[in-house]
């Protein structure tokens, strides 16, 4: 890994673009949900919270046809720069002005609707800087840099506020990470092939449904689909119990404290996900893995809120195993996403899942919200893992999922478990 990083020149340039934006990504996510919790007390709020951070992106397959064929580097560029802005508004407005919880929806609903863009673009860039049989490495890589500073970052925001929410100080860090990653986009040297280039004045309305309908049905065929499936049914589940996370983090540990350690902590879990993948990726097939992983992350989930009262320390290594686990669903997911489509339809195969997620994930927040004022907040945590261990067994009963091979040995075979063109 780290010499795939130094020879690569344009991998090191989105190593750091990836790290940088991710952690301030990460950042806003778990300080906005705290924030709008502490201010208003209220799960519905933090519902709408929940669905505005996924909104944008129930819709992001429609970009994908423009992201495949838009210069990927200059998409990038204006991503982050109005990330940047977003976040820089509401310092500005925190110090001078108070407009309520709309402002905070607003905000985060331009924030992901940027992401919307910037995410297939990400993910379409890599498989053309990094060679195939190295994607693996350079995902697990970019990974495991964001998680490291963005445990170190974290260790210092918790120490200066003293576990309390200080606004300006979180705007401020979050704000000064999203400029650094504008800046590290402008060390990109890769240019569109020309041929996809000269694409970029096809915006005929047929030619543009042709394109969407291409990676529609890529998707929506043998393996692909079912691992989609799959990966859609957690982010339901994940995000019901997402909104609900602060009250569970109050209800047990008491302070806005306790909520920013296990936030923080998720970080670290992603460190053995990516451990995880580097190990079993040439030992075990994708499906062992995946319904392995779906069924322990389950099981993890239901320990942890069954002990955090009790017993903090294995409350936490039950919460980092789960962690981990979904940590690498989702890489192997990613690198599925790059592998086995053609090059120039990854970012609509990419734009495509990212929509059914987020749809069900941003139906799962208001549903999480409704759960939460009406049940225990534990009782959804144990939905949470009860639905996780299903979606693992279910998984096993898949003939395409237990068809494909390790993810190691993808692209390197044809037969009909892959989506037919």
């Amino acid at each position: 890994m780290i010499k795939l990083f130094i020879q690569n020149r344009n991998f090191r340039s989105m190593t750091f673009f990836t790290t940088f934006g991710g952690i301030g990504r990460g950042m806003f996510s778990i300080f906005m949900m705290w924030a709008i919790h502490a201010m208003y007390q209220n799960p519905m709020y933090t519902g709408i919270a929940g669905f505005m951070f996924g909104a944008p992106l129930v819709v992001s397959f429609i970009v994908g046809p423009f992201v495949d064929r838009w210069d990927k580097v200059k998409v990038l560029r204006a991503v982050e720069f109005t990330k940047f802005c977003v976040v820089t508004l509401m310092l500005l407005s925190h110090l001078f002005l108070d407009l309520g919880p709309w402002f905070f929806f607003l905000a985060i609903l331009v924030f992901s609707g940027a992401t919307m863009f910037g995410g297939p673009a990400a993910t379409a860039m890599l498989p053309r800087i990094v060679d195939g049989e190295d994607l693996v490495k350079a995902n697990v890589l970019m990974n495991i840099l964001g998680i490291i500073g963005g445990v170190g970052l974290g260790a210092i925001l918790l120490t200066m506020s003293a576990g309390e929410l200080n606004f300006t100080q979180f705007y401020g860090v979050i704000a000064a990470l999203l400029l650094i990653a504008s800046l590290f986009t402008l060390f990109f040297r890769y240019k569109e092939p020309a041929a996809l280039a000269s694409e970029t004045n096809k915006t005929a309305l047929k030619v543009y449904l042709s394109e969407l309908w291409e990676g529609f049905v890529f998707v929506k065929k043998g393996a692909m689909l079912f691992f989609t499936i799959a990966v859609v049914s957690m982010n339901f589940f994940a995000r019901v119990a997402y909104v609900n996370f602060p009250m569970l983090a109050e209800t047990h540990l008491g302070s806005a404290s306790g909520y920013m350690l296990l936030s923080f902590l998720a970080l670290t879990g992603g460190l053995v996900g990516s451990y995880i993948c580097r190990v079993v990726e040439n030992k075990f097939k994708l499906w062992v893995i995946l319904a392995a992983s779906f069924v322990f992350a389950g099981v993890a989930r239901i320990l942890f809120v069954n002990i955090i009262s009790d017993n903090l320390a294995r409350a936490i290594l039950m919460y980092v195993i789960y962690v981990g686990l979904s940590t690498a669903i989702g890489i192997f997911y990613q690198v599925l996403i790059q592998k086995l489509p053609p090059k120039n339809l990854i970012s609509r195969v990419d734009t495509i899942t990212t929509s059914l997620a987020f749809t069900t994930a941003a139906i799962g927040a208001l549903a999480g919200g409704l759960l939460g004022t009406i049940l225990y907040v534990n009782t959804v945590f144990f939905i949470q893992g009860g639905a996780y261990i299903a979606i693992g067994v279910l998984v096993c009963f898949s003939k395409h999922i237990r068809a494909l091979p390790k993810i190691s040995e993808l692209g390197k075979f044809d037969n009909s478990i892959l989506p037919k063109m």
